[in-house]
């Protein structure tokens, strides 16, 4: 079995198991009613920026059986889409994957097994102590980072990810794990996530992905977003509702070049 070694945990996120508990009883209020959403879309950036922005949308959260994490290649490294089989060691444990469900969608889209787009890329490890810390009862993982804007090989991964998800007796849950514009100044950053945004609360992937590529919108992870977005409203959802939009800037006061970050519930 494959073992993936954390290489975000000291910079991104706490590596010391205890702290890093510490830190999500700060910012998650385990208290609050829980909903089951078809997808979610939070930031993966270090915790002091965009982890408030995260635990917004994880705290809304519910247990799952599994949680499909999809997240962008930054890296170049692997297949286009790329499905982890394995195991995730992180600072809390370690994260099994859901091998049955990956080779599922492995089948049925234009994903691959592959190991190589997973070793260096922070994007789906960073969410995974939110997904531990909220879950209440055993649960896997099928991590997917995916490398191409291609629409047809996005469009079957997503209506691949809803009939696993209707088929399956499990209970899933869809992460899209991106941030949005980048390095750019705080009003065209807000200006463009704005646009971004809006396309997704409406739904409309197609659009969405229009204005990402008209306005030149760097979100990392608008595909990943693409494929969930199809795959949430095949399983039935009716809306999106942003749950909190900020930016780097508004922690470190540098407005100039910032990251935006967006939480976002689909149901």
């Amino acid at each position: 079995m494959f073992v993936r070694k954390p290489v975000a945990a000291g910079a991104f996120y706490p590596a010391n198991a205890e702290e890093l508990k510490d830190y999500m009883h700060q910012v998650i209020k385990l208290k609050i009613p829980k909903i089951k959403p078809k997808a979610i879309i939070v930031p993966h950036a270090g915790y002091i920026y965009s982890g408030q922005t995260a635990a917004k949308a994880f705290g809304m959260i519910d247990s799952f059986d599994v949680y499909i994490v999809l997240g962008p290649n930054h890296t170049g490294l692997g297949k286009e889409i790329s499905v982890f089989e394995g195991v995730y060691e992180m600072p809390f444990g370690t994260v099994e994957t859901d091998n049955e469900l990956g080779e599922l969608l492995v089948r049925n889209s234009s994903a691959d097994v592959d190991y190589y787009a997973h070793l260096q890329e922070h994007s789906i490890e960073v969410q995974l102590p939110f997904i531990d810390f909220v879950s209440k009862k055993p649960y896997k993982i099928v991590p997917i980072v995916i490398g191409t804007h291609n629409r047809e090989k996005l469009r079957h991964l997503g209506m691949a990810l809803a009939e696993a998800v209707k088929n399956s007796k499990k209970d899933i849950l869809i992460v899209v794990s991106s941030d949005m514009n980048h390095y750019e100044n705080q009003d065209t950053t807000i200006k463009k996530d704005e646009l971004a945004i809006k396309a997704l609360e409406n739904l409309d992937e197609e659009e969405f992905f229009n204005r990402v590529e008209q306005y030149d919108i760097s979100m990392c992870g608008a595909a990943a977003s693409y494929a969930a977005v199809i795959a949430a409203k095949l399983l039935g959802a009716k809306e999106a509702r942003l749950i909190e939009h900020t930016t780097s800037g508004d922690v470190n006061g540098d407005y100039g070049q910032v990251v935006g970050y967006a939480s976002i519930i689909i149901e």
